[in-house]
């Protein structure tokens, strides 16, 4: 499974070097859980590949630290649209500086197998490609597990964004 992930970020990388001008690569951590109560602690870390001025795509996980590391995992994609303005210019003007996001993606859950689609909604987003980071406040997924039979609900408090492509050093650079 791991190397499938890996086999996988590495051609969207490739695959996005050839992209047009809105493409920028940002890698994301942060808090996230989908199992409640939540019995321990979990993180959400993941890529974020802009498509267009408004439209990106994330590949995503979830995975439990505590009390047994990496014992229940959550992978997905998703392709958000920014809906309060572009998200990037692909120029020196910024994006829109708070805005929110909506998507839809699917999942697979390592520890029963599960799978299905999913919408998300994350309301608020602050920062923009240009500066370099941003912050995804209160994102929630709500998904049906087709296998298993059960919706599933992925809710992060906080990921943030760290831009490596795209950014102010792309256009004000030496």
């Amino acid at each position: 499974m791991k190397r499938l992930v890996a086999i996988i970020l590495l051609l969207l990388s490739l695959t996005g070097l050839s992209a047009g001008d809105h493409f920028d690569i940002s890698l994301s951590f942060g808090h996230g859980i989908y199992r409640w109560p939540e019995r321990g602690i979990s993180f959400s870390y993941g890529a974020n590949f802009g498509l267009s001025e408004r439209w990106e795509m994330e590949v995503w996980g979830v995975s439990e630290l505590l009390p047994h590391p990496f014992e229940s995992n959550m992978f997905g994609i998703d392709f958000s649209a920014a809906v309060l303005g572009p998200r990037s210019t692909a120029s020196k003007v910024s994006g829109s500086g708070i805005n929110t996001l909506v998507g839809f993606g699917g999942f697979y859950r390592t520890d029963n197998n599960g799978a299905g689609p999913m919408l998300s909604v994350t309301p608020l987003t602050v920062g923009s490609p240009i500066s370099g980071r941003r912050e995804r406040l209160f994102k929630t997924s709500v998904g049906y597990d087709a296998v298993n039979n059960e919706v599933v609900v992925l809710f992060s408090l906080l990921d943030i964004d760290f831009f490596v492509r795209g950014t102010y050093r792309d256009y004000f650079g030496n």
